[in-house]
């Protein structure tokens, strides 16, 4: 059985906003995101956001800041 390589997967924030996480599938990129923000009161995950992130979706979203 092959092993499952870690893919970069991007998220939003209910409050705005957007951040990435590295995992081998949306649902360990869900845990992970979740928990890496669990201690924020006020970042929430929109954990129906996650999804693998593609070049130009990052383009996209990094355009906000230039």
């Amino acid at each position: 059985m092959a092993s499952l390589k870690r893919k970069e997967y991007m998220y939003s924030f209910v409050e705005g906003g957007w951040n990435t996480v590295w995992a081998k599938t949306i649902r360990g990129a869900r845990k992970l995101a979740v928990e890496k923000w669990k201690e924020h009161n006020d970042l929430t995950v929109d954990e129906t956001s996650v999804h693998i992130a593609t070049k130009e979706g990052m383009q996209a979203a990094m355009s906000l800041f230039w």
